[in-house]
């Protein structure tokens, strides 16, 4: 699954695993936790095999704790601290500032109280629900 290790704080503990595909995040935590992800999600794409680095896991946390992502190349731009904000499921955006809440309400199954913190992907237009 294409994915981008995001930080939404700077002096917080907190990292999200960001889906490119389904725009939104599949999962989060400490660092230690969503390093934990990442291994998982690399041995379930390769089984047996192991990563050509190790700290390839902790270079994109280490990215990520730095810029505010891990992307890299033509995505490089996408997350990064000046980042305001994410397109949520083609919703609407979520602002950086609500991402932590956004996957705190995710994990207590209230997705429809995150699509409450999005804003219109542009003026004029509603957040779609439901």
């Amino acid at each position: 699954m294409p994915s981008i290790v995001i930080k939404p704080e700077r002096d917080r503990d907190f990292y999200v695993i960001w889906s490119t595909i389904v725009e939104a995040p599949t999962a989060w935590g400490t660092r230690a936790e969503v390093r934990g992800y990442l291994a998982e999600d690399w041995e379930e794409r390769s089984p047996g095999r192991t990563p050509d680095m190790l700290d390839d896991f902790d270079g994109r946390l280490d990215r990520a704790a730095v810029h505010g992502t891990s992307a890299l190349g033509g995505f490089a731009f996408f997350g990064r601290w000046d980042d305001e904000g994410f397109m949520y499921e083609q919703r609407g955006v979520l602002p950086r500032h609500h991402l932590t809440r956004a996957c705190e309400l995710l994990g207590e199954d209230r997705e429809s109280e995150v699509w409450d913190l999005l804003e219109p992907i542009e003026e004029g237009m509603e957040v779609r629900r439901g």
